[in-house]
C-alpha cells in the first residue's frame, strides 16, 4: 500500500531563510524525501510567519483536522522544531493526534522512528531541548531588561515625549520644546487642583502638539504622563525604581507629589466635575461631544453650590480640536434636568412594549450576519487564489525557472495580501461570534429595562452611572431638548 504523506512547513521570520529553513528549502527536501521513499505527497501544510511557541496556526489546525479524518498516513517535517518548540505540544501531537489515528511521523534531518519506544524517547528528548532553547532565550531577555533597569539604561521602545535619541552618543537628550509641555502638565496637576480632562482640554485649546500620531489630547494621555517615573530621571521595572542615566525633566519630589494627589483623588473626590451622562452625551445639532461644566449659581456668593450644565464643545469653544461647528447653538443644558429626563425616558421603555421591541430590534440586526457571511466567503475565495499563486511561484523556483531573488520579489506582495485576507477572515469570525454573544446582551438589556424602576430605585448614585454605562451607548440632545438614546 502506498503511503499518503503530509508535509508540514513553518517559518517564523524572513531571517530563517539564512539558516536553511526557508519555505522553498523545506518544500524541496520534503518532496525529495517522499520520492526517495516512494510515498505519495497528499498535501503541504504551510504556516508562513508563525512562531513555534504554540499550536495556534492555520496550517497546523488544518493538518490536525485532516489527521483526525484519516486522510493521511504520515507527517513529514525537515526538523522537529518545525512542529513546535514546546515539549508539551510535540508530545500532544505525537501521542494524542498522530498515534491514535495511526499516523507516522518523520523528520528528514533527524533519525526518529515513532514505532519504537526508543524512537519516542528520542523525540521527547529533542522536544525538551527545543523548549529549553526557547525558554533560555526568553530568560536571557528578561535578565537583560532587569540588568538594564538596574543600570538605569533606556530599554528601548517609543521615545517618551520630551526626549530625543542621539544616534551618535546613543543617549537620550531633552527636547526643550516638548519638555515644557511635560512641565506644564505636572505644574497644572500639582497647583490648580484640576483633573486629567481639564488639562487635556487646556492643551487642546492652546494647540499644543500631541505625542506620537494622536490627533488630540485626551485624559488617558495626560494620566500616562503623570504616572511615568521616567520624567523624574527614574527607570521603573517590576515595581522597582532605579536611578536612570537619562536627564530628568521634573524633580522626583514633584513626581511623587503627583502620585500622592492621584491616590487621594482616587479614594475621595467630592468636587468631581462629572455628571451622570459624562462621556456618552452628544450634541444633537452638530454631533460634537458635550462636557459637564459647573458654574457658581451666584458669583457674588461663592458659598452657594455650583450648578452643573451639559454644554456642546463647539459652542463652549474650550477645546478647538473638539469643535464640529463654530456656529452651533445647541445651548447650555442644566445637567440635573437632562439626567432626570433620560431616566424618565428609560422608564417609558418599561411601560411601552412596542418601544422596547423597537430598541431591541435595532440592537440585534438579523440581516448583519448574512452580509458578514457573504463577505467572509468572498475573502476566503480570494485567499485561496493568493495561495494558488504562491504555490505556482514556489513550483517555478523548485524547477529552476526563477532565481531565489526573483522568488522573493514576486511573493512579497502576495504574502502581504495573504496575511491581510487571513486577518480579515479572523475579523469576520470574531464579529459573527460577537453577534452571537450580543443576542445574550440584548436579553440582559431587555430584562433591565423591563425592571428598570425597581433596579434604579434601589441603586446608589455611583451604581446609577455604572448601570447606564453598561447598556447605554450614547445620548443626544438638540436645542429643543429632544433626547435620543442609543443602546449598545
Amino acid at each position: 500500500m502506498t503511503i499518503s504523506a503530509a508535509g508540514y512547513l513553518r517559518v517564523s521570520t524572513d531571517e530563517q531563510a539564512e539558516h536553511g529553513v526557508s519555505l522553498p528549502s523545506q518544500k524541496s527536501r520534503i518532496i525529495a524525501y517522499c520520492q526517495s521513499q516512494g510515498w505519495n505527497l497528499y498535501d503541504l501544510y504551510i504556516d508562513d510567519g508563525y512562531s513555534g511557541k504554540n499550536l495556534n496556526r492555520p496550517g497546523m489546525s488544518k493538518l490536525i483536522d485532516d489527521v483526525k479524518e484519516h486522510k493521511i498516513d504520515a507527517v513529514i517535517v525537515i526538523k522537529l522544531d518545525r512542529l513546535s518548540r514546546r515539549q508539551k505540544d510535540v508530545l500532544y501531537l505525537l501521542e494524542d493526534v498522530f498515534e491514535p489515528n495511526k499516523v507516522g511521523f518523520k523528520s528528514v534531518s533527524e533519525p526518529f522512528d515513532t514505532t519504537t519506544p526508543f524512537g519516542k524517547a528520542a523525540i521527547g528528548m529533542m522536544a525538551v531541548f527545543a523548549q529549553l532553547e526557547r525558554e533560555t532565550i526568553v530568560e536571557r531577555v528578561k535578565e537583560g531588561k532587569k540588568e538594564a533597569a538596574k543600570q538605569g539604561r533606556f530599554m528601548g521602545g517609543p521615545i517618551a515625549l520630551g526626549y530625543n535619541f542621539n544616534r551618535d552618543t546613543r543617549k537620550l537628550e531633552i527636547n526643550e520644546l516638548e519638555a515644557e509641555t511635560v512641565r506644564f502638565i505636572f505644574s497644572e496637576y500639582l497647583t490648580s487642583g484640576k483633573g486629567y480632562q481639564y488639562i487635556a482640554d487646556e492643551l487642546n485649546e492652546r494647540c499644543i502638539p500631541t505625542p506620537g500620531t494622536a490627533t488630540e489630547w485626551i485624559r488617558g494621555t495626560v494620566r500616562a504622563i503623570l504616572r511615568n517615573a521616567f520624567y523624574a530621571g527614574l527607570v521603573e521595572h517590576k515595581n522597582s525604581m532605579h536611578k536612570g542615566q537619562h536627564p530628568a525633566i521634573i524633580s522626583e519630589e514633584n513626581f511623587y507629589s503627583a502620585q500622592k494627589i492621584k491616590s487621594i483623588r482616587t479614594t475621595y473626590n467630592p468636587d468631581a466635575e462629572s455628571g451622570l451622562l459624562t462621556g456618552i452625551i452628544y450634541c444633537g445639532e452638530c454631533g460634537a461631544r458635550m462636557r459637564m461644566k459647573k458654574v457658581w449659581k451666584n458669583p457674588r456668593k461663592p458659598m452657594l453650590p455650583k450648578v452643573g450644565y451639559y454644554t456642546c464643545y463647539s459652542q463652549d469653544g474650550c477645546a478647538k480640536s473638539m469643535i464640529r461647528d463654530v456656529n452651533c447653538k445647541c445651548g447650555y443644558k442644566r445637567a440635573p434636568e437632562i439626567d432626570r429626563a433620560v431616566v424618565e425616558h428609560l422608564y417609558e421603555y418599561r411601560q411601552n412594549p412596542k418601544l422596547l421591541k423597537e430598541a431591541m430590534d435595532t440592537l440585534l440586526d438579523t440581516n448583519m450576519n448574512k452580509h458578514i457571511t457573504k463577505a467572509k466567503a468572498q475573502a476566503t475565495k480570494d485567499l485561496n487564489t493568493i495561495k494558488n499563486k504562491l504555490e505556482k511561484w514556489y513550483d517555478a523556483f523548485e524547477k529552476n525557472i526563477i532565481s531565489a531573488d526573483d522568488l522573493v520579489d514576486r511573493i512579497k506582495d502576495l504574502r502581504e495580501q495573504r496575511v491581510f485576507l487571513e486577518n480579515k477572515i479572523l475579523g469576520y469570525d470574531e464579529t459573527l461570534n460577537l453577534n452571537i454573544s450580543k443576542a445574550v446582551t440584548v436579553k440582559e438589556i431587555s430584562h433591565i429595562l423591563k425592571n428598570f424602576d425597581v433596579i434604579w430605585e434601589n441603586a446608589t448614585n455611583e451604581e446609577h452611572r455604572q448601570l447606564l454605562l453598561s447598556f447605554v451607548k450614547s445620548v443626544t440632545i438638540d436645542k429643543n431638548n429632544n433626547i435620543n438614546i442609543t443602546f449598545g
